[in-house]
C-alpha cells in the first residue's frame, strides 16, 4: 500500500506543470502606494513594505503569462527582498532610473531618454473649451464646466498643448510600453509629468483637461521632444507664459466680449496683428467643427519659430514662422453648456 500511494505521489510529480513564473528584465514604475507582498497568496506582508508613487523598482518577474502580479526587488525589506505587487499598480519598462520623479509633484522626466537641443519650431494649440464639452459632456472637466464650476474657461483660451514641429515630432525617448498606454482611458496610468506646485496649480486653472490627464499625455506625446533644460516644468511654464500673453491681448477680449456670437477668422488675425505685430495672423490657423446647424470655433493654432524663454516676445517668434491658411472662415463662440 505505501508503495502504491508513493508510486501515486510520484507520478502527480511529474505530471504537474513547472512554475508558470516569467522572469522579467527592466523596472517596475509605481504609481501610487501599494502593498509588497512576502507571500502574494496569503497576503503577508512582513515589515509593512509599500511602494512609493513615481518610483522605480528592478524588475523581476511576472507570476505567470498575463498574470495580475509582478515581483520586483524591495531593498532592505525583511524576510525576502523579493516581494509582490499587484499588477494594477504600475507599469513594467526596460530602462529607467532610481527615481522617476524630481522636486514637486513628481513625476516621470527620468523614465525619458532624452537627449538634443531644445526645439525651435513649435505649435501652441489653444481650445475654446466650452465648444469642445459640446461633444464630450461626461469627461469630468466638462461636467464642471456644465455645471458651473469653471466660469474662467468661458473668460479664456485653454490650453490644448506646445507641440514641436514637424507633426512626426511625437514620444521623444518614450519607451512603448508607456506609449501604449497613451489612449485617453489609461491616461492616469501614464508617468506623472515632473512639475512643481506652482506650475501644476497654474496648470489646473489654464487647461481644464487637467482633470482627465491631459497634462500626462501632452508630456508623453509632445513634451518629450521639446527638449527644455527644465524638462517637463520648464515645457509648461514655457506653455503657460504664452498662453497668458494671448488671452491678456486682444485676441482674448475678441473671445470673452463675443460669447454667443459669430466671428470671422479675418477678425481673430486682426486682433493678433493689434496685439503681437502686423503679419502675426497670417500665422494663426483657425480650426473649427460642425455642431448641427451651428459651426463653432474650438481651436486657434500658432506657428512660433525660436528659442521659448519667460522674457520671449510672442509676435517676433510668430513672425519667423512661416505663413499658414486660415482655415475656418467664421464660427461661432459658444457658451457653456449644451446647445
Amino acid at each position: 500500500m505505501r508503495f502504491l500511494i508513493a508510486l501515486i505521489a510520484g507520478s502527480f510529480l511529474v505530471t504537474t506543470p513547472a512554475s508558470a513564473f516569467k522572469k522579467l528584465e527592466g523596472y517596475f514604475i509605481a504609481f501610487e502606494t501599494c502593498e509588497a507582498y512576502h507571500s502574494k497568496n496569503r497576503q503577508t506582508n512582513p515589515g509593512s513594505i509599500t511602494t512609493s508613487p513615481n518610483m522605480a523598482y528592478k524588475m523581476l518577474g511576472l507570476n505567470k503569462e498575463g498574470g495580475d502580479y509582478f515581483q520586483v526587488q524591495m531593498d532592505n525589506a525583511p524576510v525576502s527582498t523579493a516581494r509582490w505587487v499587484s499588477a494594477d499598480c504600475g507599469i513594467h519598462v526596460v530602462k529607467a532610473d532610481t527615481r522617476t520623479g524630481g522636486t514637486g509633484t513628481g513625476g516621470s522626466d527620468d523614465v525619458i531618454e532624452q537627449e538634443g537641443t531644445e526645439s525651435v519650431d513649435n505649435l501652441l494649440t489653444l481650445s475654446w473649451q466650452p465648444a469642445f464639452c459640446e461633444f464630450r459632456p461626461g469627461k469630468k472637466e466638462c461636467r464642471d464646466l456644465n455645471d458651473g464650476l469653471l466660469p474662467h474657461t468661458t473668460r479664456q483660451l485653454s490650453i490644448h498643448g506646445l507641440w514641436p514641429q514637424p507633426k512626426d515630432n511625437i514620444y521623444c525617448g518614450v519607451p512603448t510600453s508607456i506609449i501604449d498606454l497613451d489612449k485617453p482611458d489609461t491616461w492616469d496610468r501614464l508617468p506623472a509629468p515632473a512639475i512643481d506646485t506652482e506650475t501644476a496649480d497654474a496648470l489646473q486653472a489654464a487647461m481644464p483637461g487637467y482633470a482627465s490627464f491631459l497634462h500626462h499625455h501632452e508630456w508623453i506625446k509632445h513634451g518629450t521632444c521639446f527638449l527644455g533644460e527644465g524638462g517637463a516644468d520648464e515645457y509648461y511654464d514655457d506653455t503657460l507664459y504664452l498662453t497668458e500673453l494671448v488671452n491678456q491681448s486682444a485676441v482674448g477680449d475678441l473671445f470673452f466680449n463675443n460669447v454667443g456670437a459669430e466671428i470671422t477668422g479675418a477678425d481673430i488675425r486682426a486682433a493678433f496683428d493689434t496685439s503681437f505685430g502686423q503679419g502675426t495672423g497670417d500665422r494663426v490657423l483657425i480650426k473649427c467643427t460642425s455642431d448641427g446647424s451651428r459651426t463653432l470655433i474650438n481651436e486657434i493654432w500658432l506657428g512660433m519659430k525660436g528659442k521659448i524663454t519667460q522674457e520671449s516676445d510672442l509676435g517676433k517668434l510668430m513672425r519667423a514662422a512661416d505663413t499658414v491658411a486660415m482655415g475656418c472662415n467664421r464660427g461661432i463662440i459658444d457658451r457653456t453648456g449644451l446647445q
